[in-house]
This record gives C-alpha cells, sequence and structure tokens, in this order.
C-alpha cells in the first residue's frame, strides 16, 4: 500500500507552484491528500510549516523553510528573496518566469487570511514547536530561515538537515526532496 503525502503550502504557494513536486510525489508511487490530519506524510513549506496540526496520524513531518529569523523583518526578508532570484534567474535566462511568478504574488498577497492565521501560529506554543517528531530541512541560502534554528530547544525530537539551495528550492528541484522523502519512510 503507497503512503499518503500532504502538502502544506506557504503564503501565496498552491498546486501550481508544487506541480514538479507533486508529480515526483506520485511518480515515487507517494498518494497526494489533502488532509494533513489523516496524511501518513505531511511536507510542510515556508507558512505552511505554521499551519501543522496539533493533533496528526502522520508518521513524518518534514518542514521546509521555517519562517523563523528573528530580528529580520518579514518585508527584507522578501526584499532580499527578490534580488536573489532575480539573479538566479537572469543568470539560467528565465526572467519571464522570474516576473509571472513575483507578479501573481504580489497580486495575491491581498488574500491575508491565510497570512494572519500563520503569522499568528508564529508563538513558540504552536505546532511547529509540538513534542511530535519532526524534521527540519533549512536550504543553505534560505532568507526566510535562520541557520540559528539548528540551535534552538524545541520540546520534542528534532532532525535537523541541510541542503543547496533557496526558500523555493523544493518547487524548483523537487527530487532531492522526494528522495529525502522515501529515504526517511524506509524504515516505516
Amino acid at each position: 500500500m503507497s503512503q499518503s503525502v500532504c502538502i502544506l503550502y506557504g503564503l501565496n504557494e498552491g498546486p501550481a507552484t508544487g506541480r514538479q513536486f507533486v508529480a515526483a510525489c506520485q511518480r515515487a508511487g507517494f498518494d497526494i491528500v489533502r488532509d494533513p490530519v489523516t496524511a501518513d506524510i505531511i511536507f510542510a513549506h515556508s507558512g505552511g510549516c505554521l499551519l501543522v496540526p496539533s493533533k496528526t496520524h502522520a508518521q513524518l513531518i518534514t518542514m521546509v523553510g521555517v519562517p523563523y529569523w528573528p530580528g529580520r523583518p518579514w518585508l527584507v526578508c522578501t526584499a532580499i528573496k527578490i534580488w536573489r532570484e532575480f539573479r538566479l534567474y537572469r543568470r539560467q535566462r528565465r526572467l519571464k518566469h522570474w516576473a509571472h511568478k513575483w507578479t501573481c504574488y504580489f497580486r495575491y498577497a491581498r488574500k491575508f487570511k491565510a497570512g494572519w492565521r500563520m503569522a499568528v501560529s508564529l508563538s513558540p506554543d504552536n505546532p511547529w514547536n509540538s513534542s511530535q517528531h519532526q524534521v527540519i530541512v533549512r536550504n543553505r541560502h534560505d532568507v526566510y530561515c535562520s541557520p540559528h534554528i539548528l540551535k534552538l530547544s524545541f520540546r520534542g525530537p528534532r532532525t535537523f538537515i541541510s541542503l543547496p539551495g533557496e526558500h523555493d528550492d523544493c518547487w524548483d528541484n523537487p527530487q532531492r526532496y522526494v528522495e529525502l522523502i522515501q529515504s526517511l519512510t524506509e524504515d516505516l
């Protein structure tokens, strides 16, 4: 029986953002589901890490790019991200994709319901700091996730993994994240 994966997207993300990731999961034999409470595996990205339910049957919770950087305002992180991605996409000759991504981002940024819920969830007493075992993935050049997250004391057991890439690397290069999930679920 294949395992089910629920993807919890961050602010202004969704199925269109994760299309390549979903396809890679399906090729690997995972079923994609919407309910994080009943899923076998939860894969949360960015603000989606703050939406992990406090009670879930998931055997694996993987959180990529937890938005945690004390002293660095969200707008500063976003400005750095825009500039870094501009340079990266220009090098890759994908500026049209970069422009489309950020046009959509700012167009939908007015939808504050999910953003407000995520911001309220930043307290250390919420699910991202639960006693349930979680795998925290920080990409080396993530502007929203401080390297100091690897040194924080959490209530529950944590596995910390550092991978190459920027904040949204899981959407642009999904294979390494799917392989990570596969390696972490081999013993489940």
